[in-house]
C-alpha cells in the first residue's frame, strides 16, 4: 500500500505542482504492481482466476484461458454460468458462496471437461479476496490439474491391491512390514501359522509378538536397517544361510510361543533408487521335517548300537566257538590219521561228516568276525613282504580235494616277474580262498576254474579269476556284494553258503584301496578281475625274483 503525506511538499512548489507529482507517483505504483500482477500470472503453471462477489471473472491467466478454451478478454467480465454448463456453473457458485459466507478458503476437486475434450481432474483452492480497508470484494482461485498424479495414485494403489492379494492369497505364511518397520501386509496363512489376527497386528511394530515372549526384532527388521552384523550375531547359530534373493537371508529355529519349527526367509524390498523401502519375510512351517529328522537320527542311534552290540557280542563269542571247534577238528583229523586205530568204513564216513561240518562252521564264525569288523571300521592292514605263489600254493592244497570231489579243474598261473609282494597276506589269502571256492562250488563237473596274477610295473597287482560256472545274470549283480544274501534261493539249497563270502572280498579289496569288478552271463561262467595297488615303504627294497614261478615253493 502506498502511503502519501498531503502536508509533504517542497519548499517553494505550488499546490498545483504537488497534484500532479502525487498522481505520476501513483500512475507509475499502478503500472508497476499491474506488471508484476502479469507476469506472475504468466509465470503461474497452475489455473489463476478472480472474481468479484457477483461471480463475475475479474482477470485469469493464460493457463485458465487454455483449459476454457476461450481468450481472456471472453472471459473478462463474464460469470460461470456464461462460460461453463448449468450444472457445472451452479457447482462453482456453490463453492463461491462457501468461500464468501465463510470468508475462509475451500479446497476442492472435481473432473471437468477441458476445451479440447480431455476430462482432467482439477484440485483447486479458493480464498477470499480483501481491500486493504479488510472488505471482502471477491475471491481469488488458483486450480492445479492432478490427472497424472491422480493416475499414478490409482496405478499405485492397484500395484498394492496386487501385492495384497498375491500376499494374502499365498499358502505361505507372509508378513510385510515398510521402512518404519510398521506392519503393511500380515496375510492369512500368517494368521494361521502364529494365531494373530491381521487387524491385530497391522499398522504395528510388534511382528516379535507372534515369535518371541519378549521385544526384539525380527529376521526382517534387521533386513529393513541393513544390520549385517546384528543378523550374523542374532542367527549365526540358527542355520543362518544368504537366500536367492540379494541382501536376503534365511534360518531355522523352534518357537516355543507357537510350539513350530520354522524356517524363516527374509528379503528387502527396494525401491527405484535400489533404496531399501521395506522388507517381506516369509515363514515355512518345519516341525515335520524336523521331527523325521530326529526319528532318523534316533533310528540311526539305535542301529549303531544294535550293530555295536552285535559286533561285542560276536567278538565276545569268537573265542566261545573257536575253542570248541577247534577241539573237534582235531579229535576229528586224529581220528582219520588213525592215531588211535584203524577205522572201519563207516567210522570213516561219519568222521568225515563231522570234519567238514566244523570246518563249514569255522569258515563261518570267521566270516562273522570279519563283517563285524567290517561293521565298525575296526578293520586294519596288516601289511608285511611275502610270497604270493607260496600263498597260492596254500589255496590250491586248501581246496584241491574239493574240486577233485566235484571233477573240477583247478589252475593257478602267476607271471614269472611276480614274487614277492607287500600287502596284507591273511586277507589277499581269504580273498583268492572265497572266489576259488565259489568258483568250485558253482562249476558242473568237467569245468574249470583258474587263476591268473600278474604285478604291473612292480605295482599294482592283478589277478584274475575265472570260471565255467553257471553264471549271474545282469539283475543278480546288482546285489552281489550285499551281506547275508543268497542271488537265488533254489541255489541256496544246492549249493550251500552263508552269502557272506563276496561281500567279505571286496571290503578286503576295498580297505588295500584297490578295486574289483565282473564279467558274467548266465550259462557262460564268471571272470572276477582283482587290482590291489602295491606300494613298498622306503625302508624296503622290492626283491628279486627268488624263485622259478613255473612251480609253487613253500
Amino acid at each position: 500500500m502506498l502511503n502519501i503525506d498531503k502536508k509533504a511538499g517542497r519548499s517553494g512548489s505550488s499546490p498545483e505542482s504537488d497534484h500532479v507529482d502525487i498522481e505520476d507517483s501513483l500512475k507509475r505504483e499502478l503500472f508497476q504492481k499491474t506488471a508484476l500482477l502479469s507476469g506472475l500470472l504468466r509465470s503461474v503453471p497452475d489455473l489463476v482466476f478472480f472474481k468479484d462477489k457477483d461471480g463475475v471473472f475479474l482477470s485469469c491467466n493464460e493457463v485458465f484461458s487454455h483449459y476454457v478454451g476461450r481468450p481472456i478478454s471472453e472471459i473478462v467480465g463474464k460469470t460461470s454460468h456464461d462460460i461453463f454448463d448449468r450444472s457445472r456453473a451452479d457447482f462453482f457458485r456453490s463453492n463461491d458462496r462457501k468461500v464468501l459466507d465463510s470468508a475462509c478458503s475451500y479446497k476442492s476437486v472435481e473432473w471437468i471437461d477441458r476445451a479440447d475434450g480431455q476430462k482432467v481432474l482439477l484440485e483447486t483452492f479458493k480464498a477470499p479476496l480483501f481491500t486493504e480497508d479488510n472488505e471482502l470484494i471477491g475471491i481469488v482461485g488458483v486450480a492445479r490439474d492432478i490427472t497424472q498424479r491422480k493416475e499414478a495414485e490409482m496405478e499405485l494403489q492397484e500395484t498394492k491391491n496386487e501385492l495384497f492379494q498375491i500376499v494374502n492369497g499365498s499358502p505361505i505364511p507372509s508378513f510385510v512390514i515398510n521402512s518404519d518397520h510398521d506392519i503393511i501386509y500380515w496375510n492369512r496363512a500368517c494368521e494361521k501359522t502364529t494365531g494373530i489376527k491381521a487387524n491385530e497386528i497391522i499398522g504395528t511394530r510388534d511382528a516379535w509378538m507372534a515369535f518371541y515372549n519378549e521385544k526384539r526384532p525380527v529376521l526382517a527388521d534387521l533386513i529393513v536397517d541393513d544390520s549385517l552384523n546384528d543378523i550374523e550375531r542374532m542367527y549365526g547359530e540358527k542355520k543362518l544361510t544368504p537366500s536367492f534373493v540379494e541382501g536376503g537371508y534365511q534360518a531355522e529355529d523352534f518357537f516355543p510361543a507357537i510350539g513350530k519349527w520354522i524356517l524363516f526367509t527374509a528379503a528387502p524390498i527396494r525401491d527405484h533408487n535400489n533404496g531399501i523401502m521395506g522388507a517381506i519375510e516369509t515363514l515355512q512351517d518345519i516341525s515335520l521335517s524336523k521331527e523325521a529328522e530326529q526319528a532318523m537320527l534316533e533310528a540311526r542311534m539305535l542301529a549303531e548300537n544294535t550293530s555295536r552290540t552285535k559286533s561285542e557280542f560276536l567278538c565276545n563269542m569268537n573265542h566261545e566257538l573257536r575253542t570248541p571247534l577247534n577241539l573237534i577238528l582235531g579229535y576229528a583229523d586224529l581220528l582219520l590219521a588213525e592215531e588211535t586205530g584203524q577205522l572201519n568204513d563207516e567210522q570213516r564216513h561219519f568222521t568225515e561228516i563231522i570234519r567238514f561240518a566244523g570246518t563249514r562252521f569255522l569258515d563261518l564264525v570267521d566270516s562273522l568276525i570279519d563283517i563285524a569288523e567290517i561293521e565298525e571300521g575296526k578293520m586294519e592292514l596288516d601289511l608285511d613282504m611275502f610270497s604270493l605263489p607260496a600263498t597260492m600254493k596254500d589255496i590250491e592244497r586248501m581246496l584241491s580235494t574239493n574240486a577233485l570231489k566235484k571233477g573240477v579243474k583247478l589252475e593257478f598261473n602267476i607271471d614269472s616277474r611276480t614274487n614277492i609282494i607287500y600287502a596284507d597276506k591273511s586277507k589277499i589269502k581269504t580273498i583268492l580262498h572265497h572266489l576259488v571256492s565259489n568258483g568250485i562250488k558253482f562249476t558242473p563237473a568237467g569245468g574249470t576254474v583258474s587263476v591268473n596274477a600278474k604285478q604291473h610295473d612292480e605295482k599294482d597287482l592283478h589277478m584274475l579269476v575265472r570260471d565255467t560256472g553257471i553264471g549271474i545274470s545282469q539283475e543278480n549283480q546288482k546285489n552281489l556284494y550285499n551281506a547275508f544274501v543268497q542271488l537265488d534261493w533254489s541255489l541256496n539249497r544246492k549249493f550251500s553258503g552263508t552269502g557272506l563270502g563276496l561281500s567279505i572280498v571286496k571290503k578286503f579289496v576295498e580297505v588295500h584301496g584297490g578295486s574289483i569288478s565282473l564279467q558274467s552271463n548266465p550259462g557262460k561262467g564268471s571272470v572276477f578281475e582283482i587290482m590291489i595297488p602295491i606300494s613298498y615303504p622306503e625302508s624296503v627294497t622290492y626283491p628279486d625274483n627268488i624263485c622259478n614261478m613255473t612251480e609253487f615253493t613253500e
